[in-house]
């Protein structure tokens, strides 16, 4: 599924670097939150606004909020892998 998410990114004009990088932080997130992706997937609703406003904040403002930014960009591949 990661790899499909890279491969969105740079279909979706994002340069090469970048889509490695977002593939990068959504599975170190996972490995930091101790859940794998199937489980990211399935409550991505509840994990985003935590790291956009909530307890994890700080973690998601991270790199200039590149975690927050590869976890939006997720949510909307997700939406449209989901159609």
């Amino acid at each position: 599924m990661l790899k499909k998410f890279k491969n969105w990114l740079i279909e979706n004009n994002y340069k090469i670097n970048t889509a490695k990088d977002y593939e990068g932080r959504i599975e170190r997130l996972c490995k930091k939150e101790n859940i794998s992706l199937d489980m990211l997937i399935q409550n991505i609703a509840n994990i985003l606004p935590e790291y956009e406003t909530g307890d994890k904040y700080a973690y998601g403002n991270r790199s200039h909020t590149s975690v927050k930014q590869a976890l939006r960009r997720f949510n909307k591949f997700l939406s449209v892998e989901v159609r």
